[in-house]
């Protein structure tokens, strides 16, 4: 009878033994991969950039294991572009001196480490130390004006407060894009700045309908850059849209001597603009 406890009580617990090991673990939402080269516009596709792959979590395979997700609403706080990151643009080195030379890379340098901190690193410019986490791996398929587009994941919720405020306070201007170009895995850029589209934070609208004047053909030859123009006539876009992405810490390259008027990115601070839970 006594070895017969003892082997009752040795196939106990060996059956415990074995229900620890082989209980599952919980899974992880599963990813999908999207390449923004089906979201680019036909014309920044032109540009001789590959595509970029970016990564959308999807969501949680198990709603057991992990409660629903709530939906999440952007902080609209009011701001405007950071200064010294409009201050390192790229100016036109052919006018400047020596010692401007020296002040505006050193304001460039400046900028290149703060984005890399924000957003992420780029391979070639500033340092892995200041933020390893690579910069395709952050980047989300969005919409914007009902049309899709691939952005830096800390971007999004300002642009999304940028679409409430022109459905909010444009509708005397009506106005729908046709094409959106975002994310870039390529640096059009030379003489060591970076372009802020591969980092994600920048949103070309209609390319055709609003040149940069004073970039690369085809765009010089537009209509619209032709004659004596002020920025508004030199694009489709109506002004309040260029206020409703202003408002919210965009920089609006129809200010930069470039004329760019279709090229809008993100110089705010980032974090003024992270989700918040809705109720």
């Amino acid at each position: 009878m006594r070895r017969y406890r003892q082997a009752l009580l040795l196939v106990v617990l060996t059956f415990a033994s074995c229900r620890r090991s082989i209980v599952p673990q919980q899974k992880l939402p599963a990813r999908q991969v999207v390449t923004s080269a089906a979201v680019l516009s036909p014309v920044a596709a032109s540009a001789a950039e590959p595509s970029t792959t970016a990564v959308v979590l999807a969501p949680a395979a198990a709603a057991s294991a992990t409660p629903a997700p709530t939906r999440s609403l952007p902080t609209c706080l009011a701001q405007a572009a950071q200064p010294f990151l409009i201050d390192a643009h790229l100016r036109n080195q052919a006018l400047m001196t020596a010692k401007s030379q020296a002040e505006w890379w050193t304001r460039l340098q400046r900028s290149i480490r703060y984005r890399t901190e924000q957003y992420g690193y780029y391979s070639g410019f500033g340092l892995h130390a200041w933020n390893p986490r690579p910069l395709a791996s952050q980047m989300r398929l969005a919409k914007f004006a009902g049309l899709p587009v691939v952005l830096h994941a800390r971007v999004i919720p300002a642009l999304q407060c940028v679409e409430q405020a022109i459905e909010r306070d444009c509708t005397a201007a009506p106005y729908r894009p046709r094409s959106l170009g975002g994310t870039r895995r390529t640096n059009t850029y030379t003489g060591g700045e970076v372009s802020n589209h591969v980092y994600g934070i920048a949103l070309d609208i209609d390319p055709n309908d609003n040149p940069c004047c004073n970039c690369v053909e085809p765009w010089r030859s537009n209509p619209k850059c032709r004659g004596k123009k002020s920025e508004w006539q030199r694009m489709a876009m109506p002004e309040c849209w260029v206020t409703a992405f202003e408002q919210y810490g965009f920089y609006w390259l129809g200010h930069d001597e470039l004329k760019d008027t279709m090229h809008f990115e993100f110089l705010g601070d980032p974090d003024k603009h992270a989700p918040v839970v809705a109720p």
